[in-house]
């Protein structure tokens, strides 16, 4: 996949014509905005650039601009005369007070610094496997980590080019804008990139582990029949650490003798909690070890009873 994604980068133009009705010209841009800033411009005058380029690009799609009241709360901060030199987080975070949605900001971002930057934009996010999150700087966070990854994986310089080359694919190859003698060899070529998928994988999951506690995403997983299984061996493990940090057993260090689950049940301070937890450690082995055979009942009994086990600090 690594040479399909910059065949896909070629294909970018193509692929602007048939979603927009005429060529995204965004290299022009890049040259504009490169000029305007080697003859001393500053970041409003590059902000300028972009919105007024002579039709090679849209960025209305991506908000009109509210020239005024966007120069004037840009100039009033304390750091637009030495943006250059603000980190990351910290210049993201100042073009979000100032135009209050992520997108236009991502946009900006791509033109006056493609190498570290690309556009957010929904088709890329999806391939990506990145939902929008509360905050959308940690959404944008969570997009720019996983395009610089692939950059650096599939030979590419800049962030903006990976960004390109994911959008042609998703709207080109899989959404069908192409021809299909193009778009048939890169469709089986996404097909097969596993590596890709499993960056997209990650990034959801990482996403609803870090958003739900396990046992209320095991719950969750409860309303798809497919995902009974992993339901129960999500609430199978958080069941077993439960009750080992309920004994103690998970501060023991790894010099202690191993304890089994039998073990750390009998242990438990509460006596009568002990017959339901020995019931859900059955159910909690069958969900480990035979998954499919695990019923929605079971796993919804096995998460009733993790959640009586008492915390460590009662």
């Amino acid at each position: 996949m690594k040479r399909c994604l910059h065949k896909c980068l070629a294909l970018h133009p193509q692929v602007t014509k048939h979603r927009y009705g005429k060529v995204q010209r965004l290299d022009e841009v890049e040259g504009l905005v490169r000029r305007v800033l080697a003859d001393g411009g500053e970041l409003w005058d590059a902000i300028h650039a972009i919105y007024n380029n002579d039709g090679a690009f849209d960025a209305d799609m991506f908000g009109a601009l509210a020239e005024d009241p966007i120069e004037k709360a840009l100039k009033a901060t304390t750091w637009h005369g030495r943006w250059r030199t603000l980190p990351e987080h910290k210049l993201i975070e100042g073009l979000l007070c100032v135009f209050v949605q992520i997108e236009p900001v991502s946009m900006v971002l791509r033109f006056v610094d493609p190498e570290r930057f690309g556009i957010l934009s929904a088709p890329v996010a999806e391939l990506l496997g990145v939902r929008l999150r509360r905050k959308s700087k940690e959404t944008y966070k969570r997009y720019l980590e996983s395009l610089r990854e692939l950059a650096s994986e599939r030979g590419f310089q800049r962030v903006a080019d990976v960004e390109m080359a994911l959008w042609a694919l998703r709207l080109g190859v899989m959404e069908g804008r192409l021809p299909d003698e193009i778009r048939e060899p890169l469709k089986k070529c996404y097909e097969k990139d596993v590596r890709l998928r499993q960056l997209q994988t990650r990034n959801l999951t990482a996403q609803l582990f870090s958003e739900h506690d396990k046992l209320d995403l095991a719950t969750l997983l409860l309303g798809t029949d497919d995902a009974v299984p992993i339901a129960g061996q999500i609430a199978g493990i958080e069941f077993e650490q439960r009750v080992g940090k309920a004994v103690g057993v998970a501060k023991r260090g790894s010099g202690a003798p191993e304890w089994s689950l039998k073990r750390m049940i009998d242990a438990l301070p509460d006596p009568a909690l002990r017959p339901a937890c020995h019931r859900a450690r059955e159910i909690r082995n069958r969900a480990i070890h035979s998954p499919e055979g695990v019923k929605r009942e079971d796993v919804e009994s096995l998460i009733a009873t993790a959640r009586k086990v008492p915390k460590p600090d009662g």
